[in-house]
């Protein structure tokens, strides 16, 4: 039965992830709990619609708002606890979309590079009824909401984001 879940499970192919909400460092799902040491690459701007999801945001691709991501080094591994997380995997919850986008990244060291990154970009559904955030950063928006996540236990599925 595990053989047959993870043989279900597709890799998207990028050696990069984007993230714009809770697995950015400090969020309640940060990328460093899934893979320990994992370390920033540097930071991109994508372009789209930013909405509150409650607990956590949803990007749509549409739009023209700029929103600051993360940027870091994905593996399959990595990918496949993300999907978990995005609620993609093993079962799709229908709210989130995988996008390989090929982006210009500041990297840490000063330069700037084209990548091809992982972007979970919200299903038009998800977002329909939530409201925009007029704001790039969304840690940051979200912690000026003064409001903390109820759980402080890392959160494996969407699901249990949306308490």
């Amino acid at each position: 039965m595990e053989k047959e879940s993870s043989t279900s499970w597709q890799a998207c192919g990028a050696a990069h992830v984007a993230v714009y909400g809770t697995l950015r460092a400090g969020g309640v799902n940060d990328i460093a709990r899934l893979q320990p040491g994992i370390v920033c690459r540097g930071r991109t701007q994508l372009t789209g619609s930013l909405f509150d999801l409650g607990w956590y945001p949803g990007l749509s691709l549409n739009g023209t708002q700029t929103v600051l991501a993360e940027v870091y080094p994905m593996s399959d591994a990595l990918e496949q606890a993300m999907d978990r997380i995005e609620g993609l995997w093993p079962q799709d919850m229908g709210e989130y979309r995988k996008r390989v986008l090929t982006l210009p990244v500041m990297c840490c060291d000063g330069s700037q590079q084209p990548l091809a990154v992982l972007v979970y970009e919200a299903m038009p559904a998800t977002v329909q009824h939530a409201p925009c955030i007029a704001a790039s950063d969304w840690l940051q928006w979200f912690e000026g909401k003064g409001v903390q996540h109820p759980d402080t236990a890392f959160s494996l599925n969407s699901a249990q984001n949306k308490k």
